[in-house]
């Protein structure tokens, strides 16, 4: 029997969910004060998800603080303004109350991105047959393998399963040479400048052509993907921003020490007590739905 792990970009999803929300209906608030905007917006997506696929085990990624590439880049994420209080309180409930309340054992690690916890997680989980990343971040599509496989969250009605064949069609290059794409053309989701006069179809044309040749031939041994491109004639004189970009893309898919827990089926009436503390009215019509999907999915 496939056994299916769904890794879930929480900070991703929650931010989207929220922004969504935000714009056209305004602030979700308890009547107690309670802002409740992303994470209801975050349930609604995830629950939707997991009606579609049954999955054996769900798995909530997040990011912890610290992140090391706002450390070594002053300008990566720099045009991104911070949360608002709200927003704060908002993704503390999700984390810190909500989710544990329904089963699922969000995983963090300090200094480093949830991108790159999900990394670690997607290379190291043997016990799964099908691994799915839940996520808004076209980043985590270098992640893609024959076993991996990214769900692309842009609203309840866009939802893409992107496989081999769709990081293709997207990018133009292999999931493996994403890093390289972006560390070439740059990325404006991350404030990211790329190499002057380097856009996405140059970028896919140096990449094909810095393909390393096979292994019989020697040259593989002597120079990676990252070599040949650095030292390609439009590249040669912005070698290290391309290098220092690609090191801030890349993720880190060996992180020592991660700890993490299988989700389990929550007791019915926590599910209900939860919804019913947050005021979902529009879950507690679907309670039994919820219920049913959670106990056959984690």
């Amino acid at each position: 029997m496939t056994k299916k792990l769904l890794l879930v970009d929480s900070n991703a999803l929650f931010h989207r969910s929220r922004s969504a929300l935000t714009r056209s209906m305004g602030e979700m608030v308890t009547s107690y004060g309670a802002p409740v905007t992303g994470t209801f917006g975050f349930l609604n997506a995830l629950f939707s998800l997991m009606e579609q696929y049954q999955f054996d085990c769900v798995v909530p990624v997040y990011d912890r603080g610290g992140n090391w590439r706002k450390k070594e880049s002053t300008e990566y994420k720099a045009d991104r303004e911070g949360p608002s209080d709200a927003h704060r309180s908002d993704m503390g409930l999700l984390i810190e109350d909500v989710l544990p309340s329904l089963g699922f054992t969000p995983v963090g690690v300090e200094g480093v991105e949830a991108d790159d916890v999900i990394a670690t997680l997607s290379r190291n989980a043997s016990a799964f047959d099908e691994i799915y990343i839940f996520t808004c971040d076209k980043d985590l599509l270098q992640l893609v393998s024959n076993k991996v496989k990214v769900i692309l969250f842009s609203s309840a009605k866009k939802v893409k399963v992107v496989d081999i064949d769709g990081v293709l069609e997207i990018f133009g290059v292999y999931p493996s040479e994403v890093k390289y794409h972006k560390a070439l053309a740059g990325d404006s989701s991350d404030n990211i400048a790329g190499i002057k006069g380097i856009g996405p179809k140059t970028a896919v044309k140096i990449i094909e052509e810095c393909r390393p040749i096979g292994e019989n031939m020697g040259e593989k041994a002597v120079f990676s993907a990252a070599d040949r491109i650095a030292l390609y004639p439009k590249v040669r004189e912005d070698a290290a921003t391309f290098l220092a970009n690609l090191r801030i893309i890349t993720l880190e898919n060996d992180l020592p020490g991660v700890v993490w827990f299988a989700s389990s089926p929550p007791p019915p009436e926590a599910v209900q007590g939860i919804l019913t503390a947050l005021e979902f009215k529009s879950m507690l019509k679907r309670l039994e739905k919820i219920q049913r999907t959670l106990r056959c999915s984690v």
